[in-house]
């Protein structure tokens, strides 16, 4: 994601990455506590370049039924989300831009 992400920044103005955490983390603070050895391991040290969202009340992950992590919802314009959204399904329809 975070290498889509910086590949894509000239299309910034079409899609946005938000990242959804866990009831887990309360605060950013708890959050930065927990990322320390996915940011090291997963992400090569770099930090996410895109928001995260903290779901303390775990109300928004239910909304989307998200079930497991990472996950990847697309929503379009008018926030619906896409059925079968994929980062390639995103990926093509970025690539219609140009």
């Amino acid at each position: 994601m975070i290498d889509f992400y910086e590949a894509n920044a000239d299309k910034r103005d079409h899609f946005e990455i938000v990242a959804f955490h866990d009831g887990t983390a309360k605060t950013f603070e708890e959050l930065d506590a927990k990322l320390v050895d996915i940011t090291k391991t997963a992400w090569g040290g770099r930090d996410l370049p895109f928001p995260v969202l903290l779901d303390a009340t775990g109300e928004t992950i239910k909304t989307f039924g998200i079930q497991a992590f990472p996950t990847l919802a697309l929503i379009d314009p008018e926030g619906n989300v896409v059925r079968g959204g994929s980062l390639e399904l995103l990926e093509e329809k970025l690539s219609e831009l140009d």
